[in-house]
């Protein structure tokens, strides 16, 4: 097992190789920058934490914000590998829209699973 940043630099360092350019390129190439806001909910139950993707309310409230921001945004949920955490990253092309989606899933992570 390692960390999420040494899988991430392997496979960033992949794409650059395929692409024969460099990384600066690449991205600007490939990648449309947004405002950012990342929560984190503390989530005890490691099973729960583990299987968040079975939860359908909080599924539905990602497909709900996928719809309404379309390519104008991302949304990554996900568990935490080192904490008892689970991590709310929402991306979109105005401030006021990531705020908005990442408090919605904030919420429902924290309903369903931070009790």
């Amino acid at each position: 097992m390692s960390g999420d940043g040494i899988q991430t630099a392997l496979h960033l360092t992949s794409l650059v190789q395929a692409a024969g350019v460099p990384l600066s390129e690449l991205v600007d190439q490939s990648f449309q920058t947004y405002p950012q806001l990342l929560q984190n909910v503390r989530v005890e139950d490691r099973d729960r934490r583990l299987n968040w993707q079975d939860c359908d309310a909080l599924q539905t409230e990602i497909a709900k914000a996928e719809t309404a921001m379309g390519d104008k945004g991302r949304i990554l949920v996900r568990p935490s590998g080192t904490e008892p955490l689970i991590r709310v990253m929402v991306e979109a092309e105005e401030q006021y829209l990531a705020d908005y989606w990442t408090q919605q899933l904030v919420h429902v992570v924290q309903t369903n699973f931070a009790a």
